[in-house]
């Protein structure tokens, strides 16, 4: 049964909720990457390990693996208000529960702040490829995908200083201040276009008739992120021990964001002129990967490094929400986004601790670069064996 709008495009306009969707994540960016600026103060103040660092990092992305397709589905068909008040909930509430900075504190609440992160980044691309299809989807793409880089700058760069002057405790509670106000905003100024009518059955959720592309997006996406957020995650600390400032450290460690947020909007713009996709999926996995290795072999060029780095990451995450929202049927957008995070997560759940856990074995970061930069030269060839699947798809069968 088709539903009409209960909101008018004239008042409530596309550009207005790509703004909350932008706050939103925003919010997230500073969720998750509230560990990196920490990392030597948990493992000094609080006897962790590096293992036990990456833990905590990927217990955030743990819920995803469970939560995000069943979550896009409910998407899908109860609307993305709802399930978009609840996850700013939990992942404000998640963030709180830290705050005794014991292990099971720590642990338990990085993983419901998990449950709500892992399914917001399910619904925000959702609720923008819903309102922008088919007019400016590239570029509203671009936008959104600021919104991670701006988290990560300011978690990088601010946090860390933050703490020296108000302590571990008080970083975590101003993280949980910030999803509250994302939260406010989204209360208050958001109304789906399409609601769930009460009585109306919910099916349950089916992958049949999503096509074989969104999978393989999917493990692009994955292997891209392991890389990265492993980066992110122990740039500060790698930096560092090449004997940079913790100032300098941050400041490298978030120059690959600073720049994407620069040319994210410009791959968006140049996607919907041009029709680009695939082929910036594997341009820039393969630049990320070299100067991953160019980071870890020679030091004292990072500044050159870490900006090529951001043009390469600039390139990927609106080819991926643009062609994920478009690989999948309209009404299992929600669905096609579920699978997208699932896979993430569980990348991520597996692949940060591992790199933690090669520090550790190795005594330095070699091991892990070279684990990073595997990742992201497989993410370029699987890039390419789409745009060459998808060609050989749209091509007419010999003698039509």
């Amino acid at each position: 049964m088709e539903h009409g709008p209960i909101d008018n495009p004239k008042t409530i306009s596309r550009w207005r909720v790509l703004a909350l969707c932008h706050l939103a994540v925003f919010s997230f960016a500073v969720t998750l990457q509230v560990i990196p600026p920490l990392v030597e103060a948990l493992v000094q103040d609080l006897g962790m390990n590096h293992a036990q660092v990456g833990a905590l990092m990927g217990l955030f992305t743990l819920p995803g693996i469970f939560l995000a397709i069943p979550g896009g589905h409910l998407s899908d068909r109860l609307g993305p208000r709802r399930i978009g008040l609840a996850s700013l909930s939990l992942m404000a509430l998640g963030t709180f529960l830290m705050a005794p900075l014991t292990p099971v504190p720590l642990y338990a609440g990085r993983f419901v702040a998990g449950i709500g992160g892992g399914v917001l980044v399910v619904i925000c691309p959702q609720i923008i490829s819903q309102r922008f299809m088919g007019r400016e989807l590239g570029l509203a793409m671009g936008i959104f995908n600021t919104a991670v880089p701006l988290g990560t700058i300011l978690s990088f760069n601010f946090l860390g200083l933050a703490y020296k002057v108000m302590g571990i405790r008080n970083v975590i509670l101003l993280t949980g201040c910030l999803t509250v106000i994302s939260l406010t905003f989204f209360t208050f100024a958001y109304a789906d276009v399409r609601p769930k009518l009460k009585g109306e059955a919910i099916p349950r959720p089916t992958l049949r008739g999503l096509g074989p592309f969104i999978w393989l997006i999917a493990v692009i996406w994955t292997l891209f992120n392991v890389a990265l957020m492993a980066f992110f995650t122990f740039g500060i600390d790698y930096f560092g021990s090449c004997g940079f400032s913790d100032h300098i450290a941050g400041l490298l460690s978030s120059t690959p964001m600073i720049v994407s947020i620069l040319a994210v909007p410009a791959v968006g713009w140049l996607m919907d002129r041009y029709g680009w996709r695939g082929g910036l999926l594997a341009v820039g996995g393969m630049l990320c990967g070299l100067t991953m290795l160019l980071i870890s072999r020679y030091p004292t060029g990072a500044l050159l490094w870490t900006i090529l780095l951001g043009l390469g990451v600039s390139m990927v995450p609106p080819a991926i929400f643009a062609m994920a929202g478009e690989s999948v049927p309209a009404d299992k957008i929600g669905l096609g986004f579920g699978i997208l995070t699932t896979l993430f997560n569980i990348g991520l759940f597996l692949g940060i601790p591992l790199v933690g856990s090669l520090r550790d074995l190795a005594g330095n970061y070699q091991l892990g670069f070279l684990f990073m930069a595997a990742a992201l030269f497989a993410s370029s060839i699987l890039a390419l064996y789409l745009i060459w699947n998808r060609r050989k798809r749209s091509e007419p069968e010999p003698g039509h």
